[in-house]
């Protein structure tokens, strides 16, 4: 496993493997992770706030960038932002994501 993502406010604990995106960990395990564009970062929909550990993300692919440069989700955020469908772990992080819940 390449880390923990720890998600608040629900407190959810969901293990991302070698690779794998972080909303793409969590539908494996049995959640549902906001969504529109399901893993296409088209929507920004799915864009968690990082709390801790943003050492612990591998740093943003291009479409990943170009996404978050055109979304409005980048203003309201107080903290550093990543989309859940294209970020992936090197170790444990802490976000804020509200929705993720059991599907």
């Amino acid at each position: 496993m390449a880390g923990t993502v720890h998600v608040e406010p629900g407190g959810v604990d969901i293990l991302v493997g070698d690779g794998e995106a972080v909303m793409h960990a969590a539908e494996r395990l049995g959640y549902r992770w906001p969504t529109v564009c399901h893993g296409q970062a088209v929507c920004t929909t799915c864009f968690f706030e990082v709390i801790e550990g943003s050492a612990n993300l591998t740093p943003p692919a291009p479409l990943e960038r170009s996404a978050l440069a055109s979304s409005p989700v980048v203003v309201v955020a107080t903290g550093e932002v990543r989309l859940a469908c294209q970020a992936r772990v090197e170790g444990d992080v802490v976000v804020r994501k509200r929705g993720v819940r059991p599907a």
